[in-house]
C-alpha cells in the first residue's frame, strides 16, 4: 500500500472540533482515514491500467500533496492521470493537488463535476451512508474479512453478502440485519448477547459492543471503542466510550472520549425546523442546512453522568462537562465546568489524564502530538 502527502487549505476550520491531530491525512472518513482510503482506492483503480499510466499517476502522488478533504475515486484517479509533469489542480478557486516536482506547468482547473469534498464535520456522519458502501470491497481486502459463519444463537437478516465477519470476532446471541446496507466486523470486535445492528455498519479492531445495544445505520465505529445504549447514524473516531444507556444520533465523536451513563443527545428539534450550530469560520451560530443533528465532540472530551446535550450542539476538545440541565450549544475547547460556570481546563492536568486514558488502551501521547495540543490549548487560552 503506498503513502502519499496531504496538506490543509484554508477551510480546514469548518472541521471544527477537530483540529491538527485530524489534519493531512488523518481525518476518518467512513471506516478508513483519508490517507488509507487514498492509498487502497488508488492501488485498487490502477490495478487495471496500463504501466505508464499507472508509473505516471504513482509518480505525481509521491511528489505532490493532496488535499485533506478531497474524498478518493476512479474519477479522482483519472483526473490525476490526465496531470502534466509539474501541474496542480484545482477545482474552482479550491487547490486538490499541490505539485511539488522542480519543473512547473501551468495549473489545471476543473469543474466540481465528479469532485467530492469534505465541506464540513457534519458531513462525517451524514455522507456515512455513501461512504460505507463505496468502501465496501476495500475494507472486506483491508480487514480480511469472510461471509459469515457464526453459531446458531446469531440471527442474519436481509441479504447474507451484505454481511462480512473477521473470523477473530466474537457474536453471542445478537441480530445483524444487512438489509439497509453493508455489514463489517472487524478483527477481534466482541459483540455481547442482545445487541441489535442494521446497516450499513462498520465495527472496526477490538471494539466491544455491549449488552443490549442497538445500532441503527449508516454508522462507523473506531477502534478500541466500547458502545452501549441507542447509537443511530453516529461516527466514532476511534478509542472512545459510550458504554452505557442513552441515545445518540446524527453525531461525531473524536478519539479518547467518554460519554458518562445516561448520557442523552437531541437530535430533532420540536418543531422540525432546521438545526442552527456553531460555526467556527464565522464565530457566530449559523444555519447548519440539517434537519437532523445531534453532537460533534473533539478528542479528549468527557461528560457526566446524565449529561443532556442539545440539537446541534459543538463540544471543543479537551474538554469536561458536568451539571444538570441542557449543556450550552456551544462548549469551546479546553473548558471545564457545568451548571454555567465554566473555567479553563488546566493543560498539565489535561495531559495528565490524556496519559493515562491513553495507557488503559495500551497507547502513548508523542511528543509531536504534545505539541500539537499545547498549541490548541494556547489559541484557547487567549480566546476563553
Amino acid at each position: 500500500m503506498s503513502h502519499f502527502a496531504f496538506f490543509s487549505d484554508h477551510q480546514w476550520p469548518a472541521m471544527h472540533p477537530f483540529g491538527t491531530v485530524h489534519a493531512h491525512g488523518n481525518l476518518r472518513i467512513g471506516a478508513f482515514k483519508l490517507s488509507e482510503w487514498w492509498s487502497r482506492a488508488a492501488s485498487k483503480f490502477l490495478v487495471n491500467c496500463k504501466q505508464e499510466t499507472k508509473a505516471k499517476v504513482l509518480h505525481l502522488l509521491k511528489n505532490g500533496k493532496l488535499n485533506d478533504r478531497w474524498i478518493p475515486s476512479e474519477h479522482a484517479i483519472s483526473i490525476l492521470a490526465s496531470l502534466k509533469q509539474g501541474q496542480s489542480l484545482y477545482v474552482q478557486d479550491t487547490l486538490l493537488f499541490q505539485s511539488s516536482a522542480d519543473e512547473e506547468s501551468a495549473p489545471l482547473h476543473i469543474t466540481e463535476d465528479g469532485i467530492e469534498l469534505v465541506a464540513h464535520a457534519t458531513e462525517l456522519f451524514s455522507g456515512l451512508n455513501k461512504w460505507l458502501k463505496d468502501q465496501t470491497e476495500l475494507l472486506i481486502e483491508a480487514w480480511d474479512l469472510e461471509a459469515p459463519n457464526v453459531p446458531e444463537h446469531v440471527t442474519l437478516l436481509g441479504p447474507p453478502e451484505q454481511i462480512w465477519i473477521h473470523p477473530t470476532a466474537k457474536l453471542t446471541s445478537c441480530s445483524l440485519n444487512g438489509a439497509s446496507g453493508p455489514i463489517f466486523i472487524g478483527p477481534n470486535v466482541e459483540i455481547q448477547e442482545g445487541t441489535h445492528i442494521r446497516g450499513p455498519v462498520a465495527v472496526d479492531e477490538a471494539t466491544v459492543i455491549k449488552m443490549g445495544t442497538r445500532i441503527y445505520g449508516p454508522t462507523s465505529i473506531g477502534p478500541n471503542c466500547r458502545i452501549g445504549g441507542e447509537v443511530s447514524n453516529c461516527a466514532f473516531m476511534g478509542y472512545s466510550n459510550k458504554g452505557h444507556d442513552g441515545f445518540l444520533g446524527n453525531s461525531v465523536i473524536g478519539k479518547w472520549c467518554n460519554l458518562g451513563a445516561g448520557t442523552n443527545s437531541s437530535n430533532l428539534k420540536s418543531n422540525y425546523s432546521e438545526v442552527r450550530m456553531w460555526d467556527e469560520t464565522q464565530q457566530a451560530y449559523a444555519d447548519s442546512g440539517l434537519q437532523f443533528c445531534g453532537v460533534i465532540m473533539g478528542d479528549h472530551s468527557k461528560c457526566g453522568i446524565n449529561t443532556m446535550f442539545n440539537t446541534g450542539t459543538i463540544i471543543g476538545a479537551g474538554c469536561n462537562i458536568y451539571g444538570g440541565g441542557f449543556q450550552p450549544k456551544h462548549i469551546p475547547p479546553f473548558s471545564w465546568g457545568g451548571d454555567g460556570t465554566w473555567e479553563l481546563h488546566v493543560f498539565d492536568k489535561f495531559i495528565s489524564t490524556a496519559r493515562r486514558v491513553m495507557e488503559r488502551r495500551g497507547a502513548t501521547l508523542s511528543e509531536e502530538e504534545t505539541g500539537q495540543w499545547q498549541a490548541q490549548h494556547e489559541t484557547a487560552r487567549a480566546r476563553f
